[in-house]
């Protein structure tokens, strides 16, 4: 990809990260005619059209970001996302799920689906699952990672939940969502918890 590209592309993920959702969906846009789209681009150009009302073909974008890597846990925890917001909470279930197969020590996931078990009665499991995001977060603290540090990374989007209203969450999973925004880097990050803080 040229420079012209990739500074274009920076300027979109910009107007992204500022939560200027026309403007980076129309950057975005631009950028996926020129180019093949990466799975990162379809998130971020997906989020945008999400924010911007048009939530069926939100979908439609997710489904092709998971289409292209099928083994990215990111890619279903998003998709499950926008599915929850839509009120599909069997088909956010079911990404979360995957996602949870695929990366099984992802507390942002854990949490989520734990909260849509919660709404389904599935109480002993979505005790389960938070006692798991706790444990994953008291490990963070513990390395003395900084949860309100989001320097760098993009603002992970906030639509309402499945209910269609704010579900009330403990101000910790606020904080986790600014922290683990992309899940390659929150996938390193594991990676390092489980070496005993080491490369």
């Amino acid at each position: 990809m040229t420079d012209d590209f990739n500074q274009r592309r920076k300027e979109a993920e910009r107007l992204y990260a500022a939560k200027q959702w026309s403007e980076a969906e129309q950057r975005f846009a631009v950028l996926r005619e020129e180019h093949t789209p990466d799975g990162d681009l379809i998130h971020d150009h997906a989020v945008c059209i999400f924010q911007l009302g048009r939530t069926k073909e939100a979908l439609q974008e997710f489904d092709r970001a998971v289409a292209l890597e099928p083994d990215h846990a990111y890619r279903y925890a998003s998709r499950a996302w926008i599915r929850a917001a839509m009120k599909d909470v069997d088909g956010a279930i079911a990404d979360y799920r995957k996602a949870l197969e695929l990366d099984p020590d992802d507390a942002i996931t854990l949490n989520n689906l734990g909260l849509l078990e919660e709404q389904y009665g599935m109480r002993k499991s979505a005790q389960e699952r938070f006692r798991r995001a706790d444990t994953l977060m008291g490990i963070l603290r513990d390395a003395g990672v900084d949860p309100a540090d989001n320097s760098g990374q993009a603002p992970q989007s906030t639509a309402a939940p499945a209910s269609g209203e704010d579900v009330p969450t403990p101000s910790v999973w606020k904080e986790m969502g600014a922290v683990f925004t992309n899940g390659e880097r929150r996938r390193e990050f594991i990676d390092f918890i489980r070496k005993g803080l080491r490369k």
